[in-house]
């Protein structure tokens, strides 16, 4: 009887002590603010989206307003495994992802679906998964063509440029901007709109998303609409947290990751794109110049030098002109 009753004692104790599904947040990490467009209509919009498929222990929770850390460290962020997911711009960190930066070739990109195929033919060759290789890759997309949002009266021609000074997205747009007879400035987001104001810069390179977010309309009321130049963009996960999750969480997530999530992002990117330029068209207190054909190739003539120049700043030249003409082939040119 005794030995009975030791017995249920140690299987109540065991029962007790078996392993249950630990519940797991996965932190979502965003340079922008709760309200910005990539935090609240990309990222949380997915969010809402996947949460419902994955396993009860596991959630995902997005952290915004660079709460885990700044714009550039975002790369870093994942790898360390202080976010599990983040938000990256592959330019902010020079030399991580060199390939990545081939859309920046001015003229390549107008819209974010194009910039899209062109990673996504990239990385499904291949040709990024050196640069990628720590990171499982959720999402490859890009902006839409950078505009030059003004100071004052604007810009028409290269010239009005001289001398200038403007908030650069990358290093590589520095380059850009010296062929123009201006310098780059590199400015987080958020003291755009402050440096501005101190006309510290004369203008931004930058996106209408932005431009919203961060109210420059009120500080940059003229836009010139030359899209010459994108950005890469990339959702990354740390590696390690990826191949500990459970089989179902993984299918749920590749099965809204990869091409398909890239492709949802270009649509609502180039949508809110256009929609605010529209609103901004029709409110009234920006000033919009758009540049006839023969306007533009004058810039085209003064960025003739920047294809070559993306080669030479590349590891090795002969990947990037393999990169750049498999760019061109997704593109169809």
């Amino acid at each position: 009887m005794m030995l009975k009753t030791l017995l249920r004692s140690a299987a109540v104790a065991l029962a007790f002590a078996a392993p249950v599904a630990e519940a797991r947040e996965l932190r979502v990490s965003s340079f922008e603010p709760p309200q910005g467009f990539y935090s609240a209509k990309i990222l949380q919009a997915w969010i809402d989206e996947v949460s419902p498929k994955l396993t009860g222990g596991t959630t995902l929770r997005l952290y915004p307003g660079a709460i885990l850390g700044a714009p550039p460290a975002q790369a870093e962020l994942v790898k360390a495994g202080v976010a599990d997911i983040a938000l990256v711009v592959p330019t902010y960190t020079p030399g991580l992802f060199p390939l990545s930066g081939v859309v920046e070739v001015p003229g390549l990109v107008q819209t974010s679906a194009e910039g899209t195929a062109v990673l996504n033919a990239l990385s499904e060759g291949g040709m990024l998964d050196a640069e990628y290789a720590g990171y499982k890759v959720l999402a490859l997309f890009t902006t839409p063509g950078y505009r030059f949002l003004m100071t004052g009266d604007g810009v028409t021609k290269p010239a009005d440029l001289a001398r200038l000074k403007l908030r650069t997205p990358s290093p590589f747009g520095s380059e850009l901007l010296a062929m123009l007879g201006a310098s780059g400035v590199a400015i987080p987001a958020p003291q755009v709109y402050e440096n501005l104001e101190r006309r510290v810069v004369s203008g931004a390179v930058w996106v209408m998303d932005a431009y919203k977010t961060f109210r420059l309309d009120e500080v940059a009321p003229t836009v010139t609409s030359l899209r010459f130049t994108s950005q890469p963009m990339a959702i990354l996960m740390n590696k390690s947290t990826w191949d500990s999750l459970p089989d179902e969480d993984r299918k749920a997530l590749e099965a809204a990751s990869g091409r398909v999530m890239a492709e949802w992002i270009a649509g609502v990117v180039d949508a809110t794109d256009a929609e605010i330029e529209q609103g901004f068209r029709e409110g009234g207190s920006v000033t919009f110049i758009d540049l006839d054909e023969a306007a533009a190739a004058e810039w085209t003539t003064a960025l003739a030098p920047a294809t070559a120049a993306w080669i030479a700043g590349q590891p090795d030249g002969a990947t990037a002109q393999a990169a750049l003409d498999t760019a061109r082939a997704a593109l169809g040119n």
